[in-house]
């Protein structure tokens, strides 16, 4: 509980449990599938600051291709009313 000490893992762990996130690994997992459905793999890794492999390798995992990311921005994009 001291500001200049880093948490345990365990603790954060026993945290997350008590406000309903089992696992760790699964909420991490659901995060990046959530994320590559939303934002190119390429901009992904940018911004997180990981190795491409890995952001594409999610992207694959989530059933997606390059033409499927064209193809939902180019819906988003009818849906949309005004710039973004």
């Amino acid at each position: 509980m001291r500001p200049d000490r880093p948490m345990a893992s365990a603790t954060l762990q026993a945290r997350l449990r008590k406000l309903g996130v089992p696992s760790t690994r699964t909420a991490r997992n659901g995060a990046w599938l959530s994320l590559v459905s939303s934002v190119h793999w390429k901009m992904l890794a940018d911004l997180l600051g990981v190795a491409d492999t890995t952001a594409s390798a999610w992207h694959r995992k989530n059933g997606g291709d390059r033409a499927s990311y064209v193809a939902s921005r180019l819906r988003q994009g009818e849906r949309a009313a005004g710039p973004e």
